[in-house]
Protein backbone atom coordinates (compact mmCIF):
# COMPACT_ATOMS: atom_id res chain seq x y z
CA UNK A 1 0.00 0.00 0.00
CA UNK A 2 1.41 3.23 -1.03
CA UNK A 3 2.61 6.08 2.05
CA UNK A 4 -0.46 8.66 0.18
CA UNK A 5 -2.66 6.18 1.17
CA UNK A 6 -1.73 5.34 4.53
CA UNK A 7 -1.77 8.57 5.21
CA UNK A 8 -5.31 9.74 3.85
CA UNK A 9 -6.40 6.49 6.53
CA UNK A 10 -4.50 7.91 8.79
CA UNK A 11 -5.88 11.79 8.48
CA UNK A 12 -9.37 10.32 8.13
CA UNK A 13 -9.24 8.95 11.22
CA UNK A 14 -7.86 11.75 12.90
CA UNK A 15 -10.42 14.19 11.77
CA UNK A 16 -13.20 11.57 12.84
CA UNK A 17 -11.47 11.86 15.87
CA UNK A 18 -11.84 15.73 15.88
CA UNK A 19 -15.16 15.72 14.80
CA UNK A 20 -16.40 13.19 17.63
CA UNK A 21 -14.63 15.32 20.62
CA UNK A 22 -15.85 18.32 19.12
CA UNK A 23 -19.91 17.42 19.20
CA UNK A 24 -18.86 15.34 22.51
CA UNK A 25 -16.69 17.72 24.19
CA UNK A 26 -19.87 20.27 25.03
CA UNK A 27 -21.87 17.26 26.41
CA UNK A 28 -18.88 15.67 28.23
CA UNK A 29 -17.65 19.70 29.93
CA UNK A 30 -21.24 20.24 31.02
CA UNK A 31 -21.44 17.43 33.11
CA UNK A 32 -18.28 16.15 34.30
CA UNK A 33 -16.73 19.83 34.54
CA UNK A 34 -13.43 18.28 36.45
CA UNK A 35 -12.56 16.71 32.95
CA UNK A 36 -11.82 19.47 31.32
CA UNK A 37 -9.38 20.52 34.21
CA UNK A 38 -7.61 17.54 34.79
CA UNK A 39 -7.09 16.88 30.82
CA UNK A 40 -5.74 20.38 30.69
CA UNK A 41 -8.80 21.82 28.75
CA UNK A 42 -10.34 21.61 25.29
CA UNK A 43 -7.51 23.97 23.83
CA UNK A 44 -4.79 21.47 24.69
CA UNK A 45 -6.59 18.98 22.35
CA UNK A 46 -6.79 21.83 19.50
CA UNK A 47 -2.93 22.06 20.18
CA UNK A 48 -2.27 18.98 20.27
CA UNK A 49 -4.31 17.58 17.24
CA UNK A 50 -3.34 20.54 15.26
CA UNK A 51 0.52 19.29 15.69
CA UNK A 52 -0.70 15.81 14.21
CA UNK A 53 -3.58 16.49 11.75
CA UNK A 54 -1.29 19.25 9.70
CA UNK A 55 1.40 17.59 8.86
CA UNK A 56 -0.07 14.27 8.36
CA UNK A 57 -2.47 16.13 5.95
CA UNK A 58 0.15 18.20 3.96
CA UNK A 59 2.58 15.13 3.33
CA UNK A 60 -0.81 12.54 2.70
CA UNK A 61 -2.34 15.47 0.21
CA UNK A 62 1.51 15.81 -0.95
CA UNK A 63 1.88 12.49 -2.09
CA UNK A 64 -1.12 11.67 -3.06
CA UNK A 65 -0.99 14.96 -5.85
CA UNK A 66 2.13 13.91 -7.14
CA UNK A 67 0.38 10.88 -8.45
CA UNK A 68 -3.03 12.07 -9.53
CA UNK A 69 -2.06 15.91 -10.47
CA UNK A 70 -5.63 17.03 -8.91
CA UNK A 71 -5.03 20.56 -7.67
CA UNK A 72 -8.85 20.40 -6.47
CA UNK A 73 -8.39 17.91 -4.06
CA UNK A 74 -5.47 19.47 -2.10
CA UNK A 75 -7.38 22.73 -2.26
CA UNK A 76 -10.25 21.41 -0.74
CA UNK A 77 -7.97 19.95 2.29
CA UNK A 78 -6.41 22.95 2.49
CA UNK A 79 -9.55 24.73 3.29
CA UNK A 80 -10.60 22.36 5.74
CA UNK A 81 -7.24 22.51 7.33
CA UNK A 82 -7.24 26.63 7.34
CA UNK A 83 -11.22 26.24 9.02
CA UNK A 84 -9.54 24.07 11.46
CA UNK A 85 -6.57 26.08 12.70
CA UNK A 86 -8.25 29.23 12.30
CA UNK A 87 -10.81 27.46 14.60
CA UNK A 88 -8.31 26.07 17.36
CA UNK A 89 -5.87 29.38 17.32
CA UNK A 90 -8.91 31.89 17.62
CA UNK A 91 -12.06 30.56 18.04
CA UNK A 92 -11.20 29.47 22.04
CA UNK A 93 -12.09 31.96 24.37
CA UNK A 94 -12.53 34.26 21.83
CA UNK A 95 -15.33 33.74 19.59
CA UNK A 96 -19.00 31.96 21.42
CA UNK A 97 -18.37 27.98 21.56
CA UNK A 98 -21.57 26.90 19.27
CA UNK A 99 -19.11 29.04 16.60
CA UNK A 100 -15.92 27.18 17.13
CA UNK A 101 -18.01 24.05 17.53
CA UNK A 102 -19.58 24.43 13.67
CA UNK A 103 -16.42 25.95 12.22
CA UNK A 104 -14.50 22.75 13.62
CA UNK A 105 -16.95 20.42 12.31
CA UNK A 106 -17.12 22.01 8.33
CA UNK A 107 -13.71 22.20 8.62
CA UNK A 108 -13.24 18.11 9.64
CA UNK A 109 -15.83 17.10 7.67
CA UNK A 110 -14.49 18.87 4.79
CA UNK A 111 -10.69 17.67 5.31
CA UNK A 112 -12.18 14.06 5.87
CA UNK A 113 -13.88 14.72 1.85
CA UNK A 114 -10.95 15.63 0.71
CA UNK A 115 -8.94 12.48 2.06
CA UNK A 116 -11.63 10.20 0.93
CA UNK A 117 -11.19 11.40 -2.70
CA UNK A 118 -7.22 11.46 -2.26
CA UNK A 119 -7.48 8.24 -1.58
CA UNK A 120 -9.56 7.44 -3.98
CA UNK A 121 -7.95 9.26 -6.93
CA UNK A 122 -4.88 7.17 -5.45
CA UNK A 123 -6.41 3.71 -5.11
CA UNK A 124 -8.00 4.22 -8.76
CA UNK A 125 -4.70 5.16 -10.38
CA UNK A 126 -2.45 2.17 -8.59
CA UNK A 127 -2.72 -1.91 -10.64
CA UNK A 128 -4.45 -3.78 -8.58
CA UNK A 129 -2.50 -6.75 -7.95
Amino acid sequence: MSPSRQLDRLAIALSAICLAHCLAVTLLVATLPLAAVRFGGDAHFHWFMLWVVLPTSLLGFYLGFRGHRRPEIASFGLVGMSLLTVAALTGHGTWPEYLEIVISVVGSLILAGAHWSNFNEVRRLQPQA
